[in-house]
């Protein structure tokens, strides 16, 4: 039976766990004694950057059991199920317990507002992840210590496919592990996934498959022109088109840098609008959002 390299290449201990450097800190302070263990809401906009790692990691490190829920699924994400399933195992005095709590964006409202109580009465820990921080209550959000995971960097995912490809005698150009990093922006599970899946194709097949997981291209000069110059912010829109937030806007800020681009004021103004846009991009902006205002920005 085939391991699922995801799985097998996870981060078992603190020391593996990649770019989230001072949650890193703080969980290892906790398993030291030097300070509490509390209720935490772990939240990135991205999926793959270590959330749910962190959850067991620390589970492990700190001797304790642990029970897993995933809200993707229907039956773990409504007040039943909070109130039948996760209320009584949190009250029958097993304090060393953590319960994980999955794609906790996707609990309904009303379980929301009845999971508040339920950790506040809590004999045990809960950690609860999600992508999309906005849907997530303000008052379970209260209970709770907000952490935001950061995209691993992508040298950072060239340097753990490398190690895979040498652990699993995998031969693969360092283009294709570029088109395999770019098109998962620091999503290191499906980074993994996507270098497994290709490993079992032969050469032809291979170059197929990285060919349709490239990166789609956008004309960045044509956005800059239509912002810059025109001002037309729906034009602009129109011409990033489906491409994901993330990888428009880093296409465009890269030709906003170049040098053949003379007009300082207006790189200043990309590239602030860059750095704006990331921010909220990891704050759980809807990328809709963050793209009609990305190009407004740059508009003015």
């Amino acid at each position: 039976m085939k391991v699922i390299w995801a799985e097998k290449y996870r981060p078992k201990v603190l020391d593996e766990v990649l770019s989230q450097d001072s949650v890193v800190s703080e969980m290892r302070a906790i398993v030291s004694g030097d300070a509490p263990m509390q209720h935490f809401l772990f939240h990135s906009p991205e999926p793959g950057s270590g959330k749910t790692t962190m959850a067991r990691v620390m589970a492990d490190e700190l001797g304790y059991q642990i029970h897993e829920f995933n809200a993707s699924t229907k039956k773990q994400r409504g007040i039943d199920f909070v109130e039948d399933d996760i209320a009584p195992m949190s009250r029958i005095g097993q304090f060393e317990t953590v319960f994980l709590l999955d794609e906790a964006d996707r609990i309904t409202p009303t379980a929301q507002d009845a999971l508040k109580g339920v950790i506040e009465n809590a004999q045990g820990y809960f950690i609860l992840t999600c992508n999309d921080l906005n849907k997530v209550s303000p008052w379970l959000k209260s209970r709770c210590q907000v952490r935001t995971f950061k995209p691993i960097p992508d040298d950072l995912v060239m340097e753990r496919l490398k190690h895979i490809c040498v652990q699993e005698s995998v031969e693969v150009t360092e283009e294709d592990l570029t088109v395999i990093i770019n098109k998962h922006g620091g999503d290191m599970r499906n980074a993994i996934g996507a270098l497994q899946a290709s490993s079992y194709l032969s050469p032809i097949d291979r170059k197929q498959f990285i060919a349709s997981i490239s990166t789609p291209q956008i004309n960045a000069g044509s956005v800059l022109n239509l912002c810059l110059k025109m001002g037309n912010v729906p034009e602009a829109v129109k011409e990033i088109g489906n491409v994901p937030a993330r990888e428009a806007i880093h296409q465009i800020f890269l030709k906003a840098i170049d040098a053949n681009m003379s007009d300082y004021k207006s790189k200043m103004l990309v590239i602030e609008a860059s750095v704006q846009a990331r921010r909220d991009l990891i704050n759980g902006v809807p990328e809709q959002y963050v793209i009609w205002e990305f190009c407004r920005f740059i508009s003015q």
